[in-house]
């Protein structure tokens, strides 16, 4: 859009939606052109320092991941472009058997939930999909079907619908193929009033390719997911319930929280966090060194003076799995066991 068209409003945040990231000259420069074999951005997460226009942010916001690890909406681009969009071959990273995906990038409050809109009877959406089209629907009814192109073919490699008629309940988008049939879809719902607090493991998991436990070697860590829910068990995008961590039981400890939020000054190392639309991240490492032989603990106990290598040669063969409570008030606490090995 922003090399044929007007540009609503300046791309503060370079890689933070489909519009800021076709527009960025050092991802155009070569995407697509037989010159070159790859094109590399900066970056993949975001990172402390260099805020992007000088304001009370703590870092940067350029990644398609936030500090926490938590996808921004430039994740899904990207993934439609330079996975989802590419053939499988050889010099493709895994095959995708020509699937298809469609993504939401906004959530489906009302306007009068946001400054910046509050008096508005509309909204604009926003949708990335490997798919040659996306229809958009609200409560069922059609706001109609937009064509999407991948980026090194031109502009256009989403979906936008302007004023968009809003009314509670949920929005679909529904991603067709050439002859319009569908072949994904995803939905956002209007959020009930927050209902209960959900803990799940991000790492290790095989879910995210990082295997089944964690290992008792003084370092590894797991990365825990807290989400505030409403009653039907969607995230609610607007919470900022303040959550805490605590190790029931086994060899951990928490390491650091954080929401993702560029703005937030609170400290990393303590055990509770402000949600942001609705996470909060809880980083959980080992205490246990059972996993090290007694050589390479008493080498590494003259370096670690003050951490869990400390004990040196002293046996520790504590393997029972990590308990962790999350809690906030006014919900009840839940927990989750983290494996080790």
């Amino acid at each position: 859009e922003t090399r044929s068209d007007n540009p609503h409003d300046i791309c503060t945040q370079k890689s933070f939606n489909a519009r800021c990231t076709e527009s960025n000259a050092a991802t155009n420069a070569s995407d697509g052109v037989d010159y070159a074999v790859g094109t590399m951005i900066w970056t993949l997460f975001d990172y402390y320092g260099e805020p992007p226009v000088g304001g009370p942010e703590v870092s940067s916001t350029y990644g398609q991941f936030d500090l926490c690890g938590f996808p921004k909406a430039a994740a899904f681009w990207y993934r439609a472009q330079w996975l989802l969009s590419v053939p499988d071959g050889p010099d493709k990273t895994f095959a995708t058997h020509g699937a298809h995906e469609v993504h939401l990038v906004e959530s489906w409050e009302s306007p009068d939930s946001f400054p910046s809109t509050r008096g508005n009877k509309t909204r604009s959406v926003h949708a990335y999909s490997s798919a040659p089209a996306i229809e958009l629907l609200v409560n069922g009814k059609s706001q109609g079907v937009r064509a999407v192109t991948t980026m090194r073919q031109g502009p256009g490699s989403y979906a936008e619908w302007k004023s968009v008629p809003w009314e509670a309940g949920s929005i679909t988008a529904v991603a067709r193929d050439a002859s319009g049939k569908a072949v994904a879809s995803t939905s956002r719902h209007t959020n009930r009033p927050a209902a209960a607090l959900s803990l799940s493991i991000d790492a290790p998991s095989p879910l995210t390719g990082t295997g089944s436990a964690l290992l008792l070697d003084g370092q590894d860590a797991a990365l825990l997911r807290a989400s505030v829910l409403d009653s039907a068990g969607h995230v609610v995008h607007l919470a900022s319930n303040n959550i805490s961590f605590r190790v029931v039981s086994g060899p951990g400890f928490v390491q650091g929280t954080h929401n993702g939020d560029p703005h937030c000054h609170d400290p990393n190392n303590a055990p509770w966090h402000l949600a942001y639309h609705g996470l909060v991240r809880a980083v959980i490492r080992v205490t246990s060194t059972a996993a090290r032989s007694t050589r390479e603990r008493a080498l590494l106990a003259q370096i670690d003076e003050h951490g869990p290598m400390s004990a040196g040669s002293v046996d520790n063969a504590q393997v029972e799995p990590i308990v962790v409570e999350a809690s906030t008030p006014g919900f009840r606490s839940v927990q989750i066991s983290i494996p080790v090995s």
